[in-house]
């Protein structure tokens, strides 16, 4: 069963303009990597996946120094919650779950399990500081986390070693029966060539 540490990983670029609040952009990285709505809010769906751990990855245009809180104030780096049209209250961190700052402080690592109780609109306030987290200015985007199947389909986990199994059991069978074999030799070829498909199919479903 895949777990958090199997999240998908996605980049975003948050690029402050200037210290005026509503002065910034944050962009998924590559443009396209994850769907955004007709605001620019980002859209969480999970395909196969249980989750993100999203980078948001920090450039700060206004030559002001902005970076994200030092690690022991990860906390005041992201407030997220469910259902609400503006700010999330303070401290509320009901969506994204920050874990680590890094690169100097230019890039904020949080996971969003997007499951159960975090499926459907969402706020979020990303916080950045110049002064080693005594005052913030906050980008306060949107969001959307759809859910989805956290698990890759049945089919898709298992075709593709059950396939090759079966193309080499096959070229075993069609090899040996062309040769000067005994029959017995090919009958424990056959079987293993079988019991290598059923093993194929196993590791497949994992």
């Amino acid at each position: 069963m895949a777990g958090p540490r199997d999240a998908k990983k996605v980049d975003v670029t948050v690029t402050v303009n200037s210290d005026v609040p509503g002065d910034f952009t944050i962009e998924p990285s590559p443009l396209g990597s994850l769907p955004t709505g007709p605001n620019g809010e980002l859209i969480f769906e999970n395909d196969g996946h249980p989750g993100f751990f999203i980078h948001f990855n920090l450039v700060d245009k206004s030559g002001l120094g902005y970076k994200f809180p030092p690690q022991k104030k990860i906390k005041s780096a992201v407030w997220s919650e469910m259902n609400v049209d503006c700010c999330p209250q303070d401290g509320k961190m009901e969506v994204f779950d920050p874990r680590n700052v890094e690169k100097g402080g230019m890039t904020l690592i949080v996971h969003n399990p997007n499951k159960g109780n975090t499926v459907g609109p969402f706020y979020y306030m990303l916080r950045v500081t110049n002064d080693g987290g005594s005052s913030y200015l906050p980008l306060d985007p949107g969001g959307t986390n759809k859910n989805g199947p956290t698990e890759p389909p049945f089919l898709a986990s298992w075709i593709a070693p059950t396939i090759t199994g079966a193309i080499v059991a096959l070229g075993t069978v069609a090899l040996l029966s062309n040769s000067l074999v005994p029959a017995t030799v090919v009958k424990f070829a056959v079987g293993g060539a079988v019991v290598g498909l059923i093993v194929g199919m196993l590791l497949g479903r994992r």
